[in-house]
């Protein structure tokens, strides 16, 4: 056999064996289809429902304010006699106590009431004695009634005159220890010193070394001195007048400052205004506020809360509230595993709870915990 023969014979046999091996596998296998699953529920436990429940709401009123010094806890220092500062003791900021020394004046008119008084203590004097005089004369019968009731009329006008002499005196802030002195003609200096009736800060000066003080040449003399007890301080808030019928003397009222809003001075309101600003249209609520740290002070712009009552609100927490498409909306449970979308209108803030206004009752069980799970299948 030739060799193209045996080439042949050998190609013949491969392609018969091959066709042998495709008739034995019969018809290929499908290939395997994935499983289908139903869409399962979250399980029990990854769900929490609550029952809405009412909350007292405080409601309160926003506006702003101006601090200024507490009126009642202020003296304003004036001249009280006429002439020439020698010294100035107190400078602001200083913290006094009731009698400190402020100035030291050299004053004419202190000299002047000293004179006063000694003469009208050595009136008193001469005219007791006349009187007394008298009325051993009259006993004897050597003067008439007319002179003992003369004599009494000059002691009364006498001690009537010590009495106004000594109350200026008083009012010049020398002590009542001082009177005897000045009526035995002992003190007759004219340096006064003025003092601080009151403790509190000093916080304003008007006056210098060399200056001269004058008294009763204004009806509004300038003050020499402020003391101001910083301890309390006022705040004014401005109220508008629809929002005036709300506010009530005693209720709470919460400052802020603009450059601190997280700390709160808490006060009440003491006095409402019986006039409205007639440029701003509001209304002055006054309010006594403790001032912590003397962080207020006066002139100062801050925001004011005024507490204007309560009452009570149906609420849910704020986990069970969902806003889609501008609606918003709660889930609530209407059986075993079965939920439902429940539109809402909503109130304040309270917390972590919101107020309902309309939607639920307080008889619904609303999906606080998981509703994100049964968002898209509750209907």
């Amino acid at each position: 056999m030739t060799r193209v023969g045996v080439l042949a014979a050998l190609g013949l046999i491969l392609a018969t064996a091959g066709c042998g091996d495709r008739s034995s596998r019969g018809p290929a296998a499908a290939a395997p289809k994935p499983e289908t699953r139903a869409a399962e529920s979250p399980p029990a436990s990854a769900v929490t429902t609550v029952t809405p429940e009412y909350r007292t709401r405080h409601s309160a009123l926003e506006t702003s304010g101006k601090v200024t010094f507490n009126e009642e806890a202020l003296v304003r220092i004036n001249a009280t006699v006429t002439g020439r500062v020698l010294e100035v003791l107190a400078k602001p900021g200083d913290a006094v106590e009731t009698g400190h020394r402020l100035l030291v004046v050299d004053s004419s008119d202190l000299g002047l009431a000293k004179t006063d008084y000694a003469k009208a203590v050595s009136d008193v004097e001469r005219s007791e004695a006349a009187l007394k005089l008298a009325r051993e004369l009259f006993e004897v019968r050597a003067i008439a009634a007319k002179e003992i009731r003369d004599a009494e009329s000059e002691y009364r006008r006498t001690m009537a005159e010590r009495e106004r002499a000594s109350s200026r005196l008083r009012t010049l802030g020398v002590k009542t220890e001082q009177l005897a002195d000045i009526a035995a003609r002992k003190d007759a200096a004219t340096t006064l010193v003025i003092t601080a009736p009151r403790g509190g800060v000093v916080v304003e000066r008007n006056v210098t070394p060399g200056q001269v003080v004058a008294y009763g040449q204004s009806d509004t003399p300038a003050s020499l001195f402020v003391i101001a007890d910083l301890s309390t301080m006022w705040v004014l808030a401005d109220v508008y007048e629809p929002d005036v019928p709300t506010v009530k003397p005693g209720q709470p009222m919460a400052v802020r400052l603009p450059c601190c809003p997280n700390d709160r001075y808490e006060g009440t309101v003491a006095y409402i205004s019986d006039s409205v600003d007639r440029e701003t249209r509001t209304v002055k609520v006054r309010g006594a506020v403790p001032n912590r740290g003397r962080a207020l002070k006066a002139e100062m712009f801050v925001k004011v809360s005024i507490a204007t009552g309560s009452t009570r609100a149906l609420t849910v927490p704020q986990a069970a509230v969902h806003r889609e498409n501008g609606a918003t909306f709660v889930l609530v449970a209407t059986g075993q595993d079965a939920y439902e979308r429940r539109p809402v209108t909503l109130g304040a803030d309270l917390d972590d709870s919101v107020e309902v206004r309309r939607g639920v009752t307080p008889s619904d069980r609303v999906v606080s915990q998981g509703s994100i799970l049964l968002k898209k299948s509750a209907k």
